[in-house]
């Protein structure tokens, strides 16, 4: 039953660091080429932080700038 359980959690973080990197990938893509086609992922991570602290909070785009940073500098 720990093997399973080490192996799960393995998976469950290499799928974290797939996803992260991919996070990455896309606001580099955005910052490079727009936001075309209607992915507009900078907006959505902006969205998301607004959802915790309120709307029209102006803390939303330096919180939003410190995610950004932060996946960033993981890789």
């Amino acid at each position: 039953m720990e093997d399973i359980s080490n192996k799960l959690k393995t998976l469950i973080g290499n799928l974290s660091d797939i996803l992260i990197a991919a996070i990455g990938l896309l606001v580099v893509v955005q910052v490079v080429f727009g936001t075309a086609g209607n992915l507009d992922v900078i907006g959505n991570l902006t969205n998301l932080v607004e959802s915790f602290i309120g709307n029209g909070a102006s803390l939303a785009s330096v919180v939003t700038l410190v995610l950004i940073m932060g996946v960033l500098s993981k890789r």
